[in-house]
């Protein structure tokens, strides 16, 4: 169940978290799997409060390209037991309210029992709020705090932040141990030039929101969802500079064994590895040659790592 900030109200005592959670990555499932565990063992309510959109875009004035969007955000955290969504519409306004009144709003709305946080949320404005603050706080309002600390991948903490470089770097198979899935992009299907048609390998062209993350430019085996049925596939994510003159990024996929019109379909790309970067070859017949050795790997990285 989702409510909004102004609206949201339980008198029970309850478990709460708070988070943008973009990406619902490890460290987030750490701390959505404690609130559900903790909700289970106490009979609490849980309850999730996030953000949209990034408060960095209101307070740092900065373009966050983001892991999910909201839906699909909400949707994975629904995969950890809880009883609440709530979302604070992150504004100008929002950004100026103080740590203390942002504390009692929360404990008046929610009765708070328990509050689990991670090791370094902030909050308020000037990020003034922290775990200190809370654990203070906490002594006033009768809740108690836990902090939880980072979940790490190669010595370091895993972040929101951390897997979007991971992803511009193309370096997939980080950035899926990090989420503790595959990567996806969800875009629906728009007309291309049907150069792709013309040499033997028609490709779908995805429209990508504009808010979530590409990663770097090359060429990926991924897995296609269209319509919950599921299909191997080569995704060329940049300008195509064999066939095309504009530089204009796009993505594109070729479906294996797959010929269906599916013009304004909605389609998911699971990446499963990078293949390659994006080369631009003296002619098409390089090119084809080039797309088949790429399917061939496409296959056998697929087969290996998520058929077997």
């Amino acid at each position: 169940m989702l409510v909004e900030w102004d609206t949201a109200q339980i008198k029970d005592p309850t478990v709460i978290t708070l988070g943008v959670f973009d990406g619902v990555h490890k460290g987030h499932q750490t701390i959505l799997s404690l609130l559900s565990e903790m909700s289970l063992t106490s009979g609490l309510p849980g309850v999730v409060v996030t953000f949209d959109p990034h408060p960095l875009e209101i307070v740092g004035k900065i373009k966050v390209e983001l892991l999910l969007d909201l839906n699909d955000r909400l949707s994975i955290i629904d995969q950890f037991p809880h009883s609440l969504n709530v979302l604070i519409k992150f504004d100008s306004k929002f950004a100026e309210k103080s740590p203390e009144d942002f504390v009692k709003e929360l404990a008046e709305k929610f009765n708070i029992r328990e509050i689990i946080i991670g090791y370094n949320f902030q909050f308020g404005k000037g990020r003034r709020g922290d775990i200190r603050f809370l654990e203070e706080a906490g002594k006033k309002y009768k809740f108690r705090v836990m902090a939880v600390p980072p979940v790490e991948y190669n010595g370091s903490s895993i972040s929101s932040s951390r897997i979007r470089y991971t992803l511009k770097d193309g370096d997939i198979n980080s950035a899926n141990e990090m989420l503790g899935r595959p990567f996806y992009l969800k875009g629906r299907v728009i007309r291309g030039r049907g150069l792709g048609k013309e040499i033997g390998f028609p490709t779908a062209n995805i429209s990508v929101p504009q808010r979530l993350i590409i990663p770097k430019p090359g060429v990926y085996a991924v897995i296609g969802t269209v319509e919950e049925k599921k299909f191997m596939g080569v995704t060329n994510i940049g300008s195509a500079p064999t066939v095309r003159r504009e530089s204009s990024i796009t993505v594109e996929t070729h479906f294996i064994n797959f010929n269906q019109n599916i013009y304004d379909k909605l389609v998911k790309l699971d990446f499963i590895e990078r293949i390659r970067p994006e080369i631009k070859f003296d002619g098409i017949d390089q090119l084809v040659l080039q797309i088949r050795r790429d399917i061939e790997t496409a296959e056998e990285i697929i087969k290996r790592k998520v058929l077997t």
